[in-house]
């Protein structure tokens, strides 16, 4: 894949991913959300000893951090794939494929 190409797909995502974060409440509550619970495991996760306790609220804020970045991705997915679509019909018409 081209550099110029990568440079394309990536200016796009995050467009789109600005783009959600602004429209899409559900979306952007989703990264807060993701966000602190980050903060909360971010200890357990960086933590260098071999040997690592985890209590439940532990466990319970690593799940809910899982959830939620699993519903932004879906959410980000769908938007993705959306506007992708769009693009190419964009283009086709660009093109003079599709009238």
């Amino acid at each position: 894949m081209s550099l110029d190409f990568s440079e394309f797909i990536t200016g796009r995502i995050d467009d789109i991913a600005r783009d959600l974060r602004r429209e899409n409440a559900e979306y952007a509550l989703a990264l807060d959300k993701s966000s602190r619970y980050y903060e909360n495991i971010e200890p357990i996760i960086m933590s260098t000893t071999e040997e690592y306790t985890i209590s439940h609220g532990d466990c319970l804020n690593l799940k809910e951090f899982l959830d939620e970045e699993l519903a932004s991705a879906a959410i980000m997915q769908q938007e993705l794939y959306r506007r992708g679509y769009l693009d190419c019909v964009k283009l086709l018409r660009m093109l003079g494929v599709l009238a």
